[in-house]
């Protein structure tokens, strides 16, 4: 959320394009729990625009606890969802996890 909410900020002061720029200089970008929150037409458009051109250049890590399957319930826009899904997931590698939280690991012992 905190890239999101950058680029919401970056809206507002004309810069979108020189934040999407040096995101594009870094080796490694990294989006931790994508679809924890619902992301309005705005935040998708700039979901899109990050993976696009990361896209074949840098390298990409996105976790979330949604399956790609449910990925459409994240984004107004269906196209954009599936234009997103194409360009993350050619030439890439999933991991998929299951299992209690780890975060929650012993609280319920002692609930």
């Amino acid at each position: 959320q905190d890239l999101i909410d950058n680029l919401y900020a970056a809206m507002a002061d004309g810069t979108v394009k020189q934040k999407l720029r040096a995101l594009g200089k870094l080796d490694l970008i990294v989006v931790d729990e994508l679809g924890y929150l619902p992301m309005d037409d705005t935040a998708g458009n700039h979901l899109f625009q990050l993976v696009s051109n990361a896209y074949e250049r840098q390298s990409l890590i996105v976790t979330s606890n949604r399956p790609f399957e449910e990925w459409g319930a994240l984004f107004p826009n269906p196209s954009l969802v599936s234009a997103t899904l194409d360009r993350l997931l050619h030439h890439v590698s999933v991991f998929t996890f299951s299992g209690d939280s780890y975060r929650m690991k012993g609280v319920n012992a002692s609930l």
